[in-house]
């Protein structure tokens, strides 16, 4: 399954007729295969399908499909301070509910460590990792 970045999916509209379809592009462009998305993607092509009780469970739906590309530590949802702003953002809460090594700085990983690495700078920025054997590989960073 194909992550997402962080980012924005649709900005400025909280209407479903908006929404709906942005999200299932988003899907698509993430890879995103499934019987359930194509009927939203068929039931979507008609203009009276927007005012129903079908089109809000849709929405749902979708919300949940694109949760499943969140990068790890992130979510699918509204910016925090822009209720009209969707797309994958860090939980706020990362920095405090992390289970796994976090430092101040790459040079203080122990060089037997394999998993996640959270770096929190002393200026709030973060950067997820995870460690292996040969490399670190860097999931997402935030300024």
């Amino acid at each position: 399954m194909i992550t997402a970045k962080l980012g924005t999916v649709s900005h400025g509209t909280m209407r479903p007729e908006d929404l709906i379809p942005d999200f299932c592009w988003e899907l698509r462009y993430l890879g995103h295969r499934s019987s359930e998305l194509t009927a939203i993607e068929k039931r979507s092509n008609k203009p009276e399908y927007y005012d129903t009780e079908e089109a809000m469970w849709d929405l749902e739906t979708l919300f949940n499909m694109l949760d499943e590309h969140s990068p790890d530590g992130a979510y699918f949802g509204s910016h925090p301070g822009d209720g009209s702003d969707y797309g994958f953002w860090v939980d706020e809460s990362i920095e405090w509910d992390f289970d796994g090594l976090k430092v101040n700085d790459l040079a203080d990983v122990p060089r037997g460590y394999r998993g996640y690495v959270l770096v929190v700078n002393d200026h709030g920025n973060m950067t997820l990792y995870t460690k292996t054997a040969r490399k670190l590989i860097e999931h997402w960073a935030v300024v």
